[in-house]
């Protein structure tokens, strides 16, 4: 259960702010809401000592002290630093690369969490992240080398499946990795193909059977592999939408069926000639499922 302590000499953003931050973490960890605790603490202004909030004109960008247990993988405090830039500097309007982020251990046997003293072999850190020390948790050889590129940021949070036709995102790639030189000629496209991440499905409600499609009876029952529903191994998801324009680092899309804060791992323009050649056929059921989607 990580706890966040940010420092800065402006007044709080608020506690609404500060919980979506909060909920930002718990989902890239796969935790439940409310087990990530932040503060903000106001400096007075002869308690600190740091040059770029003396002389700052605009809002100062906070510098923050982040609590974990030592059983969180270097993969994971990385991801985690990541998101706390990005977000950070979303909610608060303050460039990025001047927010500055520690990460303090909480050792085994000197962690009082809920009371009881916190043991490696009692770990209460809940699922980690798909890649984390080298495994995944499922069969076969795992995968270590996967990393966002980008995240998505929009106006949906709730995790609700129709109406996506009119949703309009941002893809903002990972300034640290990525210049412009990188979409190139990608305005030339008119459609994306988006390969992301469900980072707000636990790996607990992962499916690997069979089940009705959004748990509605009046479907037949469907393997994982022969519907499209975010309760997936991997939890990998697949998307098209249309490209409104490229600026920057940006891509401004309209009908991607991603949630705010989602990471992206892969984009590439549509081409047609990567469409099927041949009629596509399918269920009936399928049609009723997707009627409202977009």
């Amino acid at each position: 259960m990580p706890v966040i302590r940010l420092f800065s000499p402006a007044p709080s953003p608020g506690a609404a702010v500060l919980g979506e931050l909060a909920d930002s973490v718990t989902a890239l960890l796969g935790l439940e809401r409310g087990h990530c605790w932040v503060w903000w603490q106001r400096l007075e202004p002869d308690t600190f000592h740091r040059p770029e909030w003396h002389a700052a004109a605009a809002a100062p960008a906070p510098v923050g002290f982040v609590v974990c247990k030592e059983s969180y993988s270097r993969s994971q405090v990385h991801r985690l630093l990541r998101l706390l830039q990005e977000r950070l500097g979303v909610l608060l309007g303050v460039p990025r690369e001047e927010i500055y982020l520690t990460v303090q251990r909480a050792t085994e046997g000197e962690l009082l969490v809920r009371g009881r003293v916190w043991s490696l072999e009692q770990d209460a850190a809940g699922p980690a992240l798909d890649g984390d020390d080298g495994r995944t948790g499922m069969t076969g050889e795992p995968i270590t080398d996967l990393v966002p590129i980008a995240h998505v940021h929009n106006e949906r949070r709730e995790l609700v499946d129709d109406h996506w036709g009119e949703v309009t995102s941002v893809i903002r790639l990972d300034a640290e990795r990525f210049t412009a030189d990188a979409l190139l000629c990608l305005d030339s496209f008119s459609h994306l193909e988006v390969v992301f991440h469900f980072h707000r499905v636990p790996p607990t409600k992962v499916q690997e059977g069979a089940r009705h499609p959004r748990n509605n009876p009046q479907w037949p029952q469907a393997g994982i592999f022969a519907q499209r529903g975010k309760n997936r191994p991997n939890r990998i998801g697949v998307s098209r939408c249309r490209l409104v324009k490229t600026d920057g680092l940006d891509l401004h899309v309209v009908g991607l069926d991603a949630v705010d804060g989602t990471p992206v791992l892969d984009i590439k323009p549509y081409l047609r000639q990567f469409g099927p050649r041949e009629e596509v056929v399918q269920p009936e059921w399928v049609d009723e499922l997707m009627r409202d989607y977009y």
